[in-house]
């Protein structure tokens, strides 16, 4: 961005710099020098360079890692796993079930 700025500023300062004398009407556009007319033209590139690069934002938030809950496995791929063993008596049966994980 500063450079930016230094570079309009030495535009604006060697514009009226390559100005030379013409014989009466003659380089002019409607009365206007056509040099006037050039650094206009610069001047208004330089001033919308400006303002588009002044709109954007550099700053992105941080990035959420996806956790999972407590007792469970991963994530792998957003998807935490689990087992849970359940038994009455002398029979048990364990089932693995998934979840989404929590963030991210």
């Amino acid at each position: 961005m500063k450079k930016l700025i230094i570079a309009a500023a030495v535009l604006a300062l060697s514009a009226g710099v390559n100005a030379q004398e013409k014989e009466g009407g003659s380089g002019t556009i409607g009365g206007v020098a056509t040099t006037t007319v050039a650094a206009g033209v610069v001047g208004v590139a330089v001033a919308a360079a400006v303002i588009s690069n002044n709109r954007g934002s550099s700053v992105t938030p941080p990035e959420e890692v996806p956790t999972c809950a407590d007792g469970q496995t991963g994530p792998v791929n957003g998807v935490c796993t689990g087992t849970t063993v359940t038994g009455t008596g002398t029979t048990t049966s364990t089932v693995t079930f998934t979840a989404p994980a929590i963030g991210g």
